[in-house]
C-alpha cells in the first residue's frame, strides 16, 4: 500500500500522510486509530500503537515499570543519531557487560535470580544499536565515584573496565570520565540522556527508581543541551579518560 492509497482511506491528503511518516507531524490518537484499522491491527498491538500515540502527544510523561521504560528507551534509540549519557555512580547501560548489568539489576529489587538475567540479556540486547550496520554514535560521561565505588565484586568490575577500554577505542563511541575534584552541577541530580534524531525533535530520558521520565519540551531540553557542553568542559578528554579507565582496572 502505498502512502497516496493510505492518504485515501483514511480521508487525509498524500502529503499530511507524509508528515506522518517522515516525523513531522504526529498523528491524533483518533487518526491513529483510524490507521490501524485500516491496517488491519487488532487487539493487544493495536492497544499498545494507541497507548504509544496518546503518550506522543504529552509534553512529558512517566513510565512506571520496566516494561514500559524499556520499550521507550529501545526505540528512542533504535531510531536515534547520537546518544548523549549521563551517569555519575555507574556505568552506562550501553557499555555494561552481562555480569556487571546482572549483578546491578539483581541489587536494584529484581525479584528473582532469572528476572535479573533476563533483564540484564534485555541490556546487552539493546547494544546491537552501536555495533550494527548503522551504528549510533554514544557519548558517555561516567562519573569518577562509578568507576572507583562499584556495586559489584571487584572481580565483575576488572572485566567492566576493561570493556570500557574496548568500547573507548570505537570510532562510534566517546567516553569522558567526570573527576571526583570537578563536580559539576549538571551531574548531581542523577543519571539521564539526551537522545537525539535525524528528523524528530530530541529527546531527554531521565532514569530513576523503577521509573524513567521523557522530556519532550523544546525549552527543557535546551537547557540539558547547554548541561552537555558544561560536562564535556568539565569532564577529562577522551584519552585521558583512557588513561584514569587502564589504571584503574
Amino acid at each position: 500500500m502505498t502512502s497516496r492509497d493510505l492518504a485515501e482511506l483514511v480521508g487525509r491528503s498524500n502529503s499530511h500522510v507524509s508528515r506522518w511518516e517522515n516525523g513531522k507531524l504526529t498523528p491524533s490518537e483518533a487518526d491513529t486509530a483510524t490507521i490501524l484499522a485500516v491496517l488491519g491491527v487488532t487487539g493487544t498491538e493495536r492497544d499498545r500503537i494507541l497507548e504509544l500515540a496518546r503518550d506522543a502527544l504529552e509534553p512529558n510523561w512517566v513510565a512506571p515499570g520496566t516494561d514500559k521504560q524499556l520499550a521507550a528507551l529501545t526505540e528512542y534509540e533504535r531510531t536515534s543519531t547520537q546518544i548523549i549519557n549521563v551517569e555519575p555512580l555507574m556505568i552506562p547501560g550501553l557499555l555494561q557487560t552481562y555480569d556487571y548489568a546482572r549483578h546491578i539489576i539483581a541489587e536494584f529489587g529484581a525479584s528473582s535470580r532469572s528476572e535479573a538475567e533476563q533483564r540484564a540479556q534485555q541490556r546487552i540486547g539493546r547494544q546491537h544499536v552501536l555495533t550494527g550496520q548503522h551504528p549510533k554514535r554514544l557519548h558517555a560521561i561516567i562519573g569518577e565515584a562509578g568507576l572507583r565505588y562499584p556495586t559489584c565484586p571487584p572481580d565483575l568490575m576488572r572485566e567492566q573496565l576493561h570493556e570500557l577500554t574496548r568500547a573507548g577505542k570505537r570510532d562510534n563511541v566517546e567516553i569522558q570520565v567526570l573527576p571526583l575534584d570537578r563536580p559539576c552541577g549538571p551531574a548531581l541530580s542523577g543519571s539521564w540522556a539526551l537522545i537525539e534524531f535525524a528528523q524528530a525533535k530530541p529527546v531527554v530520558q531521565l532514569e530513576h527508581f523503577d521509573t524513567s521520565t521523557t522530556i519532550t519540551d523544546v525549552k527543557a531540553v535546551k537547557t540539558y543541551r547547554a548541561a552537555v557542553e558544561t560536562l564535556r568542559k568539565t569532564a577529562l578528554s577522551p584519552a585521558d579518560s583512557a588513561d584514569l579507565i587502564a589504571a584503574l582496572s
